[in-house]
């Protein structure tokens, strides 16, 4: 009764632990091993976008069953992930895309909760490719501070090419040319055949250090990537 007891306290734990780490704001992370206390997860971080599923592996020492292993998401609502293989001491998962944002899910064993690691989750409905410095400018550059996909609510049947909006919010980091002033660069929205979709300029008539600028996009129905010019 104690052990079944401890592991009810040790798996509540995991949960809460998990769900603090989802409410914290989605930092950038490489792709590295995610190391826990007798397991390895392949990456520490995976980006899914709408319509697509993606996979991690799980890996436990030597002459540990991983069909022992079990996976919690903190938001379910944001992707889910199920385990589609076993073999020995290693396990697959897929991850699925849900209503898209971020979250952070742990992958556990069964016989002790104690063994863990974590893995975070981005699910967007594009791949955004955002470079640190935007622009063409060395001298002039902004860089994001956010960005959101909205619902695109122009249903007018001409118009049902897009799936959302993109909104953007970028800011002047550095502005050392005065003969520059009229800042601005470009983005695009690619297809998975990588065929350009749609190009979009963002820009500023008036550049200033620290000012933050705004731009809206509607994103074309086919589009599975969002990449800005930058050097």
């Amino acid at each position: 009764m104690k052990t079944i007891m401890k592991r009810k306290k040790l798996l509540c734990s995991l949960l809460t632990f998990v769900i603090a780490l989802s409410a914290a704001p989605a930092l950038s992370a490489s792709a590295k091993e995610s190391v826990g206390n007798g397991l390895i997860l392949s990456t520490d971080s995976i980006t899914i976008v709408d319509g697509a599923a993606a996979t991690f592996t799980a890996v436990l020492g030597e002459g540990f069953d991983a069909s022992r292993l079990a996976c919690v998401v903190a938001d379910p609502s944001v992707a889910t992930i199920t385990p589609i293989a076993y073999a020995a001491n290693a396990a697959a998962y897929q991850v699925t895309y849900g209503n898209g944002g971020s979250t952070v899910a742990a992958v556990y064993n069964l016989d002790n909760p104690n063994v863990v690691a974590y893995i975070t989750v981005n699910a967007s409905p594009l791949i955004m490719d955002i470079p640190s410095r935007l622009g063409t400018n060395h001298d002039n550059y902004c860089a994001l501070v956010s960005y959101e996909f909205v619902p695109y609510d122009f249903t007018y049947a001409d118009f049902n090419d897009y799936k959302s909006s993109l909104k953007l919010q970028y800011q002047c980091t550095s502005y050392k040319d005065d003969a520059y002033a009229k800042w601005g660069c470009y983005g695009y929205f690619y297809d998975a055949a990588g065929n350009v979709l749609s190009k979009v300029h963002l820009y500023c008539s008036s550049l200033a250090k620290g000012r933050i600028y705004h731009s809206e996009f509607n994103v074309p129905v086919n589009a599975v990537r969002f990449a800005i010019e930058g050097f």
